[in-house]
């Protein structure tokens, strides 16, 4: 069969202008990497005839996208549904059937693992698919294929118009990810994929283990709590080798839930890209109380060049709320460490959290401020489908089932997603004031010049950084 996997245009952003819309539209494009996944199981064998569009990256419109369909006329479309952009997708959903509407849509990604039910009900949409989709996708196919209809409903990650209304949905996650085929990067132009945190672009994303043990109150139930799945050390460093010779791209972002989580296997990777004397760059995810200075020199040499860490708060009462549970004094020795040891330090921290007093407010900026930091992210804190702290929301009845509400009908716009409900204006505010008072301090400025590596990318970074802050000053949110 002849399928298209659309990643969709970023048109509808579900809660207006905010200050990480602005940040994110300079930051770079990523490749849909779940989506080369699955292309590459599904031209397995050569059994269907596969293409991916990456409209976001391309910058393409819905009239664009409707255009492509139309003159590609595949049998199948499958589209990438996040909820913070819903509207995108189900307008994409409606593009294929008015280019064609024999073609049938297939929709998965986070949105639907969580609202299935409510996404199959969509006029557009003909299967929706939760969780994890390589296998169960070609399995789907397949049935198209043979006009095995019948069969369909026996996936168990899937959903038909007329599925029973108590179909039990689960999506076994794939356990041997080695057993994976890399994902599908010659479908895509690799060389739009760029980062403004990377030395030279275009770049690329790997995912070396899928899930993550720990269990904060504020994460969706997607991924947090969950076994973690790695890949070897050898097949992980089999893509390295394989990417960096086929397309000459030297700089990888590990987009692991939490990269470190395995320290033996962290050092097992640096072992093996040393011994293949490849000479790349990446950056990974951390938690800011698993890292010693033996493992990051290790990671070092190697050619780690970025850590980022999830910080969040600089309140130890905080800390304790959202189940983050750092020691924040644990937390000021390792980011030294990774920084003194010349790699490149970022760090998340978020405002707003359940019962957060202004002056815990300010301490998380304070605290951000203390900390060697070469790169700083901060946003407002939300309470999200899916995680502990929306489930308490709802049992106290402190907010209805807004997100639901909203899923089920767009109309039900969600005007204010700040834990109160009527804080959104007050900690965009804040999270504005936090950019300037970081990254604008003559002591950090200076720092910045030293520690660079790469003209074109610090040349980028300030175009990007007048940009953003020109729209930070102005304060250009809805």
């Amino acid at each position: 069969m002849k399928i298209l996997l659309l990643y969709p245009p970023r048109e509808n952003y579900i809660f207006g202008i905010t200050p990480h819309v602005h940040i994110d539209a300079d930051a770079g494009f990523y490749p849909p990497i779940g989506m080369l996944y699955i292309a590459a199981v599904l031209r397995k064998d050569n059994k269907h005839d596969v293409s991916v569009l990456d409209a976001y990256t391309q910058q393409l419109s819905h009239a664009d996208v409707a255009a492509h369909i139309k003159n590609l006329r595949p049998d199948i479309v499958g589209i990438y549904c996040s909820t913070y952009y819903l509207p995108d997708a189900l307008l994409a959903a409606r593009s294929v059937k008015q280019a064609g509407p024999s073609i049938i849509t297939v929709v998965g990604g986070p949105h639907v693992t969580l609202y299935p039910r409510e996404t199959i009900r969509q006029p557009d949409v003909d299967y929706v698919m939760a969780g994890e989709s390589e296998n169960s996708f070609a399995e789907l196919a397949d049935c198209l294929e043979q006009k095995r209809g019948a069969d369909i409903e026996a996936i168990t990650n899937v959903l038909t118009k007329n599925s029973p209304a108590d179909k039990i949905i689960s999506a076994p996650p794939v356990q041997n990810l080695d057993a994976l085929p890399l994902p599908a990067r010659d479908l895509l132009d690799y060389r739009l994929y760029r980062s403004i945190l990377t030395r030279r672009n275009p770049m690329t994303t790997v995912i070396t283990s899928r899930g993550c043990p720990y269990s904060c109150n504020f994460c969706s139930n997607i991924e947090s709590g969950k076994k973690v799945r790695y890949r070897s050390a050898g097949n992980v460093v089999d893509e390295l080798e394989q990417v960096h010779s086929s397309f000459g791209i030297s700089d990888f972002l590990f987009f692991d839930e939490l990269f470190t989580s395995n320290k033996k296997r962290v050092h097992e990777i640096c072992d093996e890209i040393l011994r293949r004397k490849l000479r790349i760059r990446w950056h990974c995810r951390s938690r800011a109380d698993v890292l010693d200075r033996e493992l990051v020199r290790h990671m070092r040499a190697a050619g780690c060049r970025l850590i980022q860490f999830g910080i969040e708060t600089g309140s130890e009462r905080l800390q304790k709320l959202i189940n983050k549970n750092l020691d924040l004094s644990g937390v000021k020795e390792t980011v030294a460490t990774v920084y003194d040891e010349g790699i490149y330090t970022y760090a998340d921290f978020i405002f707003g959290f359940p019962t957060e007093t202004a002056d815990e407010t300010e301490r998380t900026l304070r605290f951000a401020q203390s900390l060697k930091l070469d790169y700083v992210a901060f946003g407002m804190f939300h309470p999200i489908p899916g995680s502990t702290f929306y489930d308490q929301g709802l049992k106290e009845g402190l907010f209805n089932d807004f997100w639901r509400e909203y899923v089920v009908d767009q109309k039900n716009v969600i005007t204010d997603h700040s834990w109160t409900r009527r804080d959104r204006a007050k900690f965009h505010g804040f999270c504005s004031s936090a950019y300037k008072r970081f990254y604008l301090r003559p002591s950090y400025m200076l720092k910045k010049l030293l520690r660079t590596d790469s003209p074109a990318q610090l040349l980028w970074q300030a175009k990007s950084a007048l940009k953003v802050f020109s729209n930070l000053f102005l304060g250009k949110f809805e």
